[in-house]
């Protein structure tokens, strides 16, 4: 009995070491626990079936990933959701929707709105990351936004002159952009223009063409590995 207490107050131990410390590798500037935003495309785009084995599309594969992915962070980080692409407005480049802002236990709240979505509408993703970091409230604390698009800016935005923006007006927060399909025929990832948000705030610029691509950019831009491993270790002990 006091070996498992031991190992559970260890775990206890570590869980306290990451809540207080900044990471600080490479596009981690922020702690591993802070909270986040996803920008999630839903543009019309999302509904393309160009994979070799056709069908399912874009979106239900990003959905797919989701669901791997979302159990395990959602347990460990307040996230929250900026759809863009489908809506009302007449002006499609007003069709941003802020779902909610950083929540507990988000996971399943999150997969609800995205298996729900219909893609539609143009890509407006200057502004729905604009929206993003007005989610994560106060500029000076530590905060995380992950844009996932499939495509470059389409509604008249410039996301170079936002990241310059970001980066003076909220030095804490990292935004990591994940191309979706966005290699040309050649096999060559275009230049992006999303991918200034990234370098100019101390980001990651990850491209995903497969479902195991987009886990792994998920997993690397929201996961805290070393705190999901200390919650599950903990667990396991207090089970025995």
């Amino acid at each position: 009995m006091r070996r498992r207490i031991l190992k559970i107050s260890g775990a206890a131990a570590t869980l306290m070491v990451l809540l207080a410390s900044p990471a600080t590798s490479s596009g981690d500037k922020v702690p591993c626990i802070s909270d986040a935003m996803i920008v999630f495309d839903a543009s019309g785009s999302m509904a393309a079936t160009d994979f070799p084995d056709g069908i399912p599309t874009r979106i239900d594969r990003v959905r797919t990933a989701l669901r791997k992915f979302l159990p395990r962070v959602s347990a460990t980080r307040n996230l929250g959701l900026v759809i863009y692409g489908p809506g009302s407005h007449v002006d499609d480049c007003e069709n941003i929707s802020l779902r909610f802002g950083p929540t507990a236990d988000a996971g399943k709240r999150i997969q609800t709105e995205v298996d729900r979505v219909v893609p539609d509408g143009r890509t407006p993703l200057t502004k729905s990351v604009r929206r993003a970091a007005d989610a994560l409230g106060n500029p000076d604390k530590p905060g995380v936004i992950v844009l996932l698009t499939d495509g470059e800016e389409t509604c008249g935005g410039n996301p170079c002159d936002l990241a310059r923006e970001l980066a003076a007006t909220r030095p804490n927060t990292v935004v990591h952009v994940i191309g979706y399909k966005l290699q040309s025929l050649d096999g060559r990832s275009p230049v992006s223009g999303a991918k200034c948000l990234a370098d100019k705030t101390g980001g990651y610029n990850l491209t995903a063409e497969t479902l195991e691509d987009l886990v792994r950019a998920f997993d690397k831009t929201l996961g805290c590995d070393q705190l999901s491993m200390a919650v599950h270790n903990g667990h396991a002990e207090a089970r025995k």
